[in-house]
């Protein structure tokens, strides 16, 4: 794998298996059953490359939450017993599929 275009593409390849597999399961679909079935696909992946994907998503996944952690902090001071599930200032982004 040379390239980040490669690598960004086999992560979300692992990430969306990850999702198959937990929608195909029926049970509850959320960023901690996600970061468990990736690790059960990095732990029984026999190609290190797919391996390493799936180590990837796992630390994007995260990186997602602590991003969403602070911005849920940061709003907490609006009065409002609300949580936002979608801010108008994210921008589309037609890169990332999940």
């Amino acid at each position: 794998m040379t390239s980040s275009n490669d690598k960004k593409k086999l992560t979300d390849i692992m990430m969306g298996e990850a999702v198959l597999t937990l929608l195909h399961d029926g049970g509850p679909i959320s960023t901690g059953s996600l970061i468990t079935r990736l690790h059960v696909l990095a732990a029984s992946e026999q190609n290190e490359i797919r391996k390493q994907a799936c180590e990837w998503a796992i630390t994007q996944v995260r990186e997602s939450m602590a991003v969403n952690r602070d911005r849920d902090n940061h709003e907490a001071g609006d009065n409002e017993n609300v949580h936002y599930l979608f801010h108008n200032n994210d921008a589309a982004d037609d890169n990332d599929k999940h």
